[in-house]
């Protein structure tokens, strides 16, 4: 019997600014940007503020590059109807409306397999913290995720 290979990995994060946001991210993004390609669906443009803040780590010019050459820009599911999703991370970045309804597009597509990170901002007065969390293989942290 061939079973086809399924696996969505969920992970979490939650910010208190987009900088707090990037540096939770970048040492994930790091450590896989060689490893599975990446696609930012946010509804604020982090594009100057990751720029802002690679210019400020330590990291060498190649991996900086890697990193900005992402697109950080406000993006819709829609704008990768044609896109090949599978072996992808997907970072989803916006309002708890917004996430949710990134994820539903990307299980409607029947994505086989793709890690998904949904980045919520604890300043949304009404994120239920707590009942999120347990939606999620992992949540991310300003610690580095060895997954």
């Amino acid at each position: 019997m061939i079973t086809k290979e399924h696996e969505i990995k969920k992970y979490c994060c939650f910010y208190a600014s987009e900088y707090h946001l990037e540096m939770i991210l970048l040492p994930y993004i790091k450590n896989n940007i060689d490893k599975t390609k990446f696609v930012i669906l946010t509804e604020d443009n982090l594009s100057e503020s990751m720029k802002t803040l690679l210019d400020r780590t330590n990291l060498d010019t190649n991996e900086k590059n890697k990193i900005l050459a992402l697109d950080w820009n406000c993006k819709e599911f829609e704008e990768f109807s044609n896109y090949d999703f599978n072996k992808s991370t997907i970072i989803i970045n916006g309002s708890n409306n917004y996430i949710e309804k990134a994820n539903e597009k990307i299980e409607k597509k029947g994505i086989q397999k793709v890690n998904v990170i949904d980045c919520y901002n604890i300043n949304e007065k009404s994120l239920k913290v707590m009942k999120i969390q347990e939606k999620y293989d992992d949540i991310l942290n300003t610690q580095s995720l060895q997954k």
